[in-house]
């Protein structure tokens, strides 16, 4: 059965770009711009494509596995059969970091992500069933349908118009923010007015460059000019004063002609504060600091910067690391791994990037404050172990103990 569903998924990859033309034609909705926004265009919205890369390369760098959980001691499982699949590789396609890459730029800009996980092992039998491999299907191949209290299906389109209807044993759904619980809000429809407006801004300002950055106006001629001369005199203005080498050049005229200008210039309507304000309005709606997508203010200094980006690590990538976690948790091991204490683990430690003098403070003051062994801040530094090395030291201004004894009273010479 697995090996059907694959060869029915490798059908689809290979054939499904074939209905490309019919998404850009048909596809998306038009926003009061006037344009059209679906997931092709978005994509390139400069904007857009930064915050989703953003959030998808900032969880692939977080290394995913599995840990277990004995006690008041926790460390990796790499014995478990799915430690291989999240660390290093989940399908002979992708690397980890690939598919957690592209599963984040499909929850960024649809709310969802959906994964084609089979499962080997005997229904019943006293080996729990394992994921086999994951494998990542475009969200616009699938709808989804729920009937409470019943779980959700999921039908996958195929090449030639097919549905395959499957169930959520073999689909793990990661959701997005959501309202109706069962699929994430949609980000694109969500943010189809800011998304049109930088889109409808971007080609505004591209054919006001590919028009020489003129105003647009109008020739007025004391006497009326015939056929030929009106296309004489376009095909001059069109060679001679239109396009980006053009411009500055001053129009030359005759006949007592006379040019008025009937538009706003590049600075009366403020193009390039519009420009900005789209840049923010973007980036508020995939909850994303402008300054992750290189748009900051003059006011930005080396310290406010810092505190930035240890806040886009805390409530941008924080939740959706949560978010992962609890998914993998709750759909990929079993009650029973979970109950043995087995749990994944998205390590946010990847993010914190010190200069060398800040991270050797850090972990000397570890080591000597008994809060890391000296083979641990060896290892942040990817150097070998050392013989001793995995004692903790003792501060020398704290005693772990029993209390000191009261010294013996000293007897008296009298004898008293």
């Amino acid at each position: 059965m697995a090996g059907f569903f694959a060869r029915a998924f490798s059908r689809v990859f290979r054939k499904y770009d074939s209905l490309a033309l019919f998404r850009d034609v048909f596809g998306g909705r038009e926003s009061w711009a006037g344009k059209v926004v679906n997931l092709e265009t978005a994509l390139r919205v400069s904007t857009a494509l930064a915050c989703g890369r953003v959030i998808a390369e900032g969880l692939a760098m977080l290394p995913f596995k599995v840990y277990r959980q004995q006690g008041l001691t926790r460390s990796p499982a790499p014995a478990h059969p799915l430690y291989d699949k999240l660390a290093t590789s989940p399908n002979p396609l992708q690397t980890s970091f690939e598919f957690i890459e592209t599963m984040g730029l499909h929850l960024a800009f649809t709310g969802n992500a959906y994964v084609y996980a089979p499962r080997i092992g005997a229904v019943g039998g006293t080996i729990p069933r394992q994921v086999d491999a994951m494998y990542l299907l475009e969200p616009r191949w699938l709808t989804v349908k729920y009937q409470w209290p019943h779980a959700p299906t999921y039908g996958v389109k195929l090449d030639g118009g097919r549905t395959l209807q499957m169930t959520s044993a073999d689909i793990w759904h990661i959701r997005g923010p959501s309202w109706c619980s069962y699929t994430g809000l949609d980000v694109l429809d969500l943010a189809r007015q800011a998304l049109g407006l930088s889109m409808a801004l971007e080609e505004g300002q591209s054919k006001l460059q590919a028009r020489g950055v003129t105003m647009p106006g109008h020739l007025v001629y004391e006497k009326e000019l015939t056929k030929a001369q009106h296309e004489q005199l376009r095909a001059w203005l069109e060679k001679e004063h239109q396009g980006a080498e053009n411009a500055g050049l001053p129009m030359i005229l005759d006949r007592n002609a006379k040019w008025f200008a009937n538009g706003m210039s590049n600075t009366d309507a403020q193009a390039l504060e519009q420009r900005r304000f789209a840049v923010e309005e973007v980036c508020r709606f995939m909850r994303v600091l402008p300054i992750m997508v290189g748009h900051a203010d003059k006011t930005a200094t080396y310290a406010s910067a810092e505190q930035m980006f240890l806040a886009h690590a805390i409530h941008t990538l924080g939740p959706w690391a949560r978010r992962l976690e609890q998914s993998a948790d709750k759909w990929l091991l079993t009650p029973e791994e979970r109950a043995a204490g087995y749990y994944t683990n998205l390590n946010e430690k990847a993010l914190q990037r010190m200069t060398a003098r800040e991270q050797m403070d850090y972990l000397a003051r570890g080591v000597i404050g008994g809060v890391l062994t000296q083979n641990e801040a060896r290892e942040v530094l990817d150097y070998n172990p050392k013989d001793g090395g995995n004692e903790l030291l003792s501060p020398a201004n704290t005693f772990s103990g029993p209390p000191p004894k009261a010294p013996e009273p000293t007897p008296s010479p009298s004898g008293d």
